[in-house]
């Protein structure tokens, strides 16, 4: 069975997901959005009420685009059947594709012998957490300034992004996140941005780039330290998904240190509706 849960309920949700953090932080982040209203047009299954082992949060109604982005999290891998049945509700209802996000590994790994159709897009990820404590302040070089990404920048941001081909959609997805969640960018003499990193939608910081020319200057600690401050403030807890083989990104948040949260990989799952599924339960 699928439930959608009510506005009335998200506070009462949104507590019981705060007690299942770290591994619920995409559901909980997104949660909290829709209560402070940042986030509109959205709808949020469980597969029961008042007590859950699923939360599956989707789009409102059908969009033109290959794939719906739908957020995840499922309590524990016997709980899979649940989560797929709520997938299922959820992708009949939009009448698409799904790319699931914020799931555990083993979940994805059993959710994956349920349907056949189903694929990973790209290599797990590790979870890394940033401490409170190990926010600290760096200093920008001169000339430089302190900005947040605009609508102007969607377009350097969806070049840069070397994941942006994965979604029909992705310019719109990236220009929503901009208007909707924090951001830090910074700008040369000239305005143009050379370094930035935002917030995103599923509770993750990410999309961190720094033009080739202006690296080994630490603008990416800079912006990192600047966004997770804001972040720090709103009350969020903050972290960040790095797949695997990004041995780079994977060093560069050891040095800025972050912490690997224990157990805890994500990954990014495309999820075909039953009707375009071979594989039956």
């Amino acid at each position: 069975m699928a439930h959608r849960i009510l506005s009335d309920d998200y506070c009462s949700l949104e507590k019981s997901l705060k007690n299942d953090m770290p591994f619920s932080v995409s559901a909980y982040y997104i949660v909290t959005q829709l209560i402070k209203g940042s986030l509109t047009n959205r709808s949020v299954w469980v597969d029961s009420w008042p007590t859950y082992s699923v939360v599956v949060v989707s789009d409102n109604q059908h969009k033109n685009a290959g794939l719906q982005r739908v957020c995840c999290f499922c309590r524990d891998i016997k709980n899979t059947l649940a989560l797929d049945t709520v997938l299922q509700h959820v992708a009949k209802l939009l009448s698409n594709t799904l790319l699931l996000f914020g799931l555990r590994s083993g979940v994805l790994d059993q959710l994956l012998s349920y349907r056949s159709a189903a694929y990973r897009v790209s290599n797990d990820a590790v979870v890394m957490h940033m401490p409170k404590e190990n926010i600290r302040q760096i200093s920008i070089p001169e000339g430089f300034m302190v900005t947040t990404l605009k609508q102007e920048h969607v377009e350097t941001v969806v070049q840069e992004w070397p994941y942006s081909g994965t979604f029909s959609d992705c310019k719109e997805w990236i220009c929503d996140m901009m208007k909707q969640f924090p951001s830090v960018c910074i700008e040369n003499e000239h305005g143009k941005p050379i370094a930035w990193v935002l917030q995103q939608d599923y509770g993750y910081i990410g999309m961190l780039h720094v033009v080739p020319e202006y690296r080994r200057a630490k603008l990416g600690s800079a912006v990192t330290m600047l966004l997770m401050e804001k972040l720090h403030k709103e009350g969020n807890y903050i972290c960040s998904s790095i797949t695997v083989e990004n041995k780079t990104s994977i060093a560069f948040h050891e040095r800025t240190k972050f912490n690997y949260v224990d157990d805890f990989k994500i990954g990014f799952v495309v999820y075909p509706s039953e009707e375009s599924s071979q594989n039956q339960i």
